[in-house]
C-alpha cells in the first residue's frame, strides 16, 4: 500500500534545541525568499522554500510533503506553475499571507508542534482544520443547500466565535478555517474577525453576490480572507440551482478578485445530473483561466427533511470524478480535490475531529458538515471537551475502516452502517428538524444501500488492482494520463508550461 498509518505520519519531529529560535530564523528566511520570488521567480529558490518547509515541519507527514513538493518543482510538474502563479500574480498582502498562513502556520509549523502537545495532555490529536458556520443568514435559496434547514433565532455572537477560534489556533494550533454559511459576507463581523486572527486562513465559501469594489479592497487588506464560489456547472446548471444570472455574476467577480491579487478558487457541487459537465476538460480549463486558484469538488449527499437519494453521483460517476481531479490537478496550475476520492491522501474520512470539524451557526459540535447531529454546544462547554466525547472518539477511533479501502472513507453513503451504528449507540441529537431522515427512514436508508452495495462492488476491485493515485506523483513517479495515472518513465506529452497556460 502507498499509504502510511496515520501514527506514522503524525510521529512528532523537532528540529533540535533551540526548536523556536530555529523556527524564528527560517521565518525570516521564507519572507526574504517570498520577496525574492515575486520579483525573480526560479525553480532552484523555489525548491529553497520547499527544503525550509521540510526543515520546519513537525511531523513525518510533514517532512515527506516537503520532500515530495521538492520533487514536482524539480520535474517541472504543474504544481510548480501553480507555485508560479501565486508568488507572480497575486497582492504581495495575499500571496504572503496565503503561504504563511495555510502552509507554514498551517500544516508545517505552530499547528504540527501544537498537535504533539494537545495529543500529549489530552490523548488523541486535534483537527487540522475548523469549519466554521458563521451565520446561518444568506440571501439566496438555492436548491439542495443544507443551510436553511437550521431554525437559529440569532447567530454566535462575535464574542462567542472570538472565543471558539482562540482555542481552536492558541490550544490545538488550528490556522486554517474554512467559513461557510448561510453567506458569510452577510455578516459584517465575519471581516473583523478575520483581521483579528490575522495569522489564519479563512478559506470562505460565498454566493458571490455581496462582493463588491469596496470588498475586494478590504480582502486585498487583510489577505487572509480567501473566496470560493459556489458553482454547479456552467450558466444553465448554475442558474437553475442559485438563479437566473448567478454565472455570469460569479465570472464577473472572479475577474474583479483576479485583478486585485486576491487568491480565489470554485466550490463545485457534483450531481449525478452535471457530473459530465463539472468533470469535463473545458470547464476545469475554463476555471483555471478564470483565475481560480483552488477547485474543490463536493459530492451531493442526501442532507435534510427527504433527500433526494438519486441526485448522489453513481459508482461510475464517483470514478469519473476522481479522474477527472487527477486529470486537472497534474495538468493544470490549479489546485483541485476531491472531498471522497482523495480518501487516500488524507488515510480515509476526516470526520469527528481526526482532520476536521464543523460548528454549526447556533454554536453544535458536528463531526462533518454533511453530519447534522451533536452531542454538545459550545455555549455549554468548550471544543477540546466536545471532540473529547465519546461521540466524536468514536468516531475518530473507527478510522480507517477494517476492510483498509480508503476510496469508499464516507460514513453517510459508502458506510451507512457505521454512522447508524453511532446514531444508536449515541443518541446524538439532530441539529435541524429531518437531519437523521438518512439514518431513520427506511426508503431512504434502502436507497442508500443500495448506493453503498453499487459503490463497494467497483471501488473495491480499484483498491485492490492500485486504480487510484494519492493527491500527486510520488518521488521519482511521472503522471501520465486519467487512465495510466503514473510510471516511473517521463511521458513525452508531459507538461512543459505551454500546453496548459502554465507559463
Amino acid at each position: 500500500m502507498r499509504v502510511e498509518k496515520q501514527s506514522t505520519v503524525w510521529q512528532a519531529n523537532s528540529m533540535g534545541k533551540f526548536d523556536k529560535i530555529k523556527l524564528k530564523m527560517n521565518d525570516i528566511m521564507i519572507d526574504c525568499l517570498l520577496s525574492y520570488l515575486s520579483h525573480n521567480f526560479s525553480k532552484e529558490k523555489l525548491i529553497s522554500l520547499a527544503k525550509i518547509f521540510e526543515k520546519i515541519a513537525g511531523s513525518k507527514g510533514g517532512i515527506n510533503h516537503a520532500r515530495r513538493m521538492q520533487w514536482l518543482f524539480q520535474s517541472e510538474h504543474p504544481h510548480l506553475y501553480w507555485w508560479k502563479k501565486i508568488l507572480t500574480e497575486l497582492h504581495p498582502n495575499c500571496r504572503n499571507k496565503w503561504i504563511k498562513n495555510f502552509f507554514v502556520n498551517g500544516y508545517y509549523g505552530d499547528n504540527l508542534r501544537k498537535r504533539n502537545v494537545f495529543n500529549e495532555k489530552h490523548g488523541f490529536f486535534p483537527p487540522t482544520v475548523l469549519l466554521a458556520s458563521i451565520t446561518k443568514r444568506c440571501n439566496f435559496n438555492c436548491q439542495g443547500c443544507w443551510a436553511h434547514e437550521y431554525t437559529v433565532e440569532e447567530d454566535l455572537s462575535k464574542d462567542k466565535w472570538r472565543e471558539i477560534f482562540t482555542e481552536a489556533r492558541d490550544v490545538m494550533g488550528i490556522h486554517i478555517m474554512p467559513i461557510v454559511g448561510g453567506e458569510p459576507f452577510a455578516r459584517k463581523e465575519f471581516l473583523e474577525l478575520a483581521e483579528e486572527f490575522s495569522d489564519c486562513a479563512f478559506i470562505t465559501f460565498t454566493n458571490g453576490s455581496l462582493i463588491t469594489e469596496e470588498t475586494v479592497k478590504k480582502l486585498q487588506k487583510l489577505g487572509n480572507v480567501f473566496p470560493m464560489f459556489s458553482l454547479s456547472g456552467l450558466k444553465e446548471n448554475t442558474d437553475a440551482v442559485r438563479g437566473d444570472g448567478c454565472f455570469e455574476m460569479i465570472m464577473q467577480k472572479m475577474d474583479m478578485l483576479k485583478k486585485a491579487g486576491i487568491f480565489f478558487g470554485a466550490s463545485i457541487c457534483t450531481t449525478s445530473q452535471n457530473c459530465d459537465e463539472v468533470t469535463s476538460d473545458d470547464f476545469m480549463k475554463m476555471l483555471s483561466d478564470k483565475g481560480s486558484l483552488w477547485t474543490w469538488f463536493f459530492h451531493y449527499v442526501p442532507v435534510g427533511a427527504n433527500p433526494d437519494v438519486t441526485l448522489v453521483p453513481n459508482a461510475q460517476q464517483r470514478q469519473q470524478i476522481l479522474k477527472a481531479v487527477y486529470n486537472a490537478r497534474n495538468t493544470l496550475p490549479m489546485m483541485t480535490v476531491d472531498f471522497w476520492g482523495d480518501g487516500p491522501e488524507m488515510m480515509g474520512c476526516i470526520a469527528g475531529g481526526r482532520q476536521y470539524v464543523h460548528v454549526n451557526p447556533r454554536g453544535d459540535v458536528e463531526p462533518c458538515t454533511f453530519v447534522h447531529l451533536a452531542t454538545d454546544n459550545l455555549k455549554n462547554c468548550t471544543l477540546t471537551e466536545a471532540l473529547a466525547s465519546p461521540f466524536m472518539s468514536a468516531i475518530r477511533n473507527g478510522i480507517p475502516y477494517e476492510d483498509g479501502n480508503l476510496l469508499r472513507p464516507c460514513m453517510i453513503v459508502d458506510r451507512p452502517d457505521v454512522l447508524r451504528g453511532y446514531y444508536e449507540q449515541f443518541k446524538p441529537y439532530e441539529t435541524h428538524k429531518g437531519a437523521a431522515d438518512y439514518l431513520t427512514n427506511p426508503e431512504i436508508k434502502a436507497q442508500i444501500d443500495k448506493y453503498s452495495s453499487d459503490v463497494k462492488e467497483i471501488l473495491d476491485v480499484d483498491w485492490r488492482e492500485n486504480l487510484w493515485m494519492t493527491i500527486f506523483p510520488l518521488e521519482g513517479e511521472y503522471y501520465v494520463d486519467r487512465d495510466r495515472f503514473c510510471s516511473k518513465e517521463k511521458p513525452e506529452n508531459a507538461c512543459t508550461g505551454n500546453c496548459c497556460g502554465c507559463h
